[in-house]
């Protein structure tokens, strides 16, 4: 069976590129070192590494809970060091008086003075605490660049990693119940959709499970499953229970907002 069953089409580029580096770091014994990678990219890389001998992947977004991670690929003999990720991390101050900056304003700001999404990784907002971390590479010119975030004059001031600060995370629980743990069920008691009006956005591709793209409808979500669905956000199932009386689950997912 060739390895690439295991991934979806839309994914085959990347499975590509990553053999390719994989390959290289066995054959030469020397480091590769990628851009910001999502979760789902970490784990077609990690089990990439079954294709290869004595290569091993690392991963720093530069701080233990991060999601967006850099990916080092080295020999197994070398034990990698925090300076090998090349991250910089940079806090933005600005006036939030009248307009608080929001994950996306950051993002806006960072996407439209030319930096691409995969030279940068978590955002990150903790009451007025706002900070990101970025590849080393383009730390120079995203601090001369980025001077206005949603029309708020900004300054970012480089930071050691180590004062990184997590996000608070943000939103609120919601519990239901449904007759069956399908994908469709569950946005459609979530989102406040009908069965059928959650089975467009889910069969056009707008659906993630666990930051993979599900178009089945029927696919089972288990309990830690975090599920976003384009225009509408994302959520976290914390909780699964049941059946009760009546046959039915009862699920508790947090919404993020």
């Amino acid at each position: 069976m060739s390895i690439y069953h295991h991934f979806k089409k839309e994914e085959y580029p990347f499975v590509e590129r990553a053999l390719e580096m994989l390959r290289l770091v066995e054959e030469r014994q020397i480091t590769r070192l990628t851009d910001f990678l999502d979760p789902r990219q970490l784990f077609i890389l990690q089990s990439l590494t079954s294709q290869v001998q004595d290569v091993k992947v690392s991963a720093s977004g530069g701080y233990d809970e991060a999601e967006r991670v850099r990916v080092l690929l080295h020999p197994a003999y070398i034990v990698p060091e925090d300076a090998n990720f090349r991250l910089c991390l940079f806090e933005i101050t600005g006036n939030q008086r009248f307009v608080a900056l929001e994950h996306r304003d950051v993002m806006g700001a960072l996407l439209h003075v030319g930096i691409k999404r995969e030279k940068f990784g978590d955002i990150l907002l903790n009451g007025e605490t706002c900070q990101t971390v970025v590849a080393e590479e383009v730390a120079d010119f995203v601090r001369m660049q980025v001077t206005h975030i949603h029309r708020i004059p900004v300054s970012l001031q480089e930071l050691p990693l180590t004062d990184v600060k997590a996000s608070e995370k943000k939103g609120k629980n919601k519990s239901f119940t449904v007759l069956s743990a399908r994908l469709d069920a569950i946005i459609g008691e979530v989102c406040n959709l009908s069965r059928a009006k959650a089975l467009l956005p889910i069969r056009a591709g707008k659906c993630k499970v666990n930051h993979k793209v599900v178009e089945d409808p029927s696919h089972s979500i288990n309990q830690g499953d975090m599920i976003s669905l384009g225009g509408f956000g994302r959520f976290e199932i914390t909780e699964v229970t049941g059946p009760t009386k009546s046959g039915r689950l009862r699920l508790t997912a947090f919404i993020f907002t």
